[in-house]
């Protein structure tokens, strides 16, 4: 299993219902390819620091959960997913910051001796 993991920076003009839809549409798109297994996501906590005065501030994490590698450049290079990224990139200049992962359980937790 492949995880690809979207930290996502909306626009602060970027309203609730829009931003339902853009995951509305994304879910659609992803899960309508068939090359991914499972969308999620949900809302960043914002807590204030001084790390939060960073140019980037998470708005939304979204997770994307594909079979292996190969499902996941098939996804990539899926047309309508580019199309969806235009289109949502045209209304609001979001910003994403994408990290790949692997399962590996063992390796993961830290709890273990």
């Amino acid at each position: 299993m492949v995880t690809h993991t979207l930290v996502v920076s909306f626009p602060d003009d970027m309203s609730e219902v829009d931003r339902a839809r853009f995951f509305a549409d994304g879910a659609e798109v992803v899960l309508g390819s068939g090359f991914a297994q499972s969308y999620r996501h949900w809302p960043a906590v914002s807590v204030p620091s001084a790390v939060s005065q960073s140019a980037f501030v998470a708005s939304a994490l979204v997770q994307i959960r594909c079979a292996d590698v190969e499902a996941m450049r098939k996804l990539f290079a899926h047309p309508a997913l580019a199309e969806y990224a235009k289109r949502w990139r045209g209304r609001f200049p979001f910003h994403v910051v994408a990290v790949n992962t692997a399962e590996r359980p063992a390796e993961s937790d830290s709890r273990q001796p």
